[in-house]
């Protein structure tokens, strides 16, 4: 029973930390004026791919901004 409790507490979490960096990302993109079309593949590569999707959007844009 402890298991499963803490198994769905993590789950709920990776979830939540995967939405919340997924529209940070899209926020911040709208902010930047990047196109819908950009912003939307940020949001998704920042959403699924958890901590990798968030580094690579904020190193992408320290490295690469206008």
């Amino acid at each position: 029973m402890v298991k499963s409790v803490l198994a769905s507490f993590v789950y709920v979490s990776l979830l939540i930390f995967m939405i919340g960096s997924a529209l940070w990302v899209i926020r911040d993109c709208r902010r930047r004026g990047k196109p819908w079309g950009e912003t939307l593949a940020w949001g998704l590569f920042a959403g699924w791919f958890l901590g990798l999707g968030l580094m690579a959007y904020i190193y992408w844009n320290r490295k690469f901004s206008s």
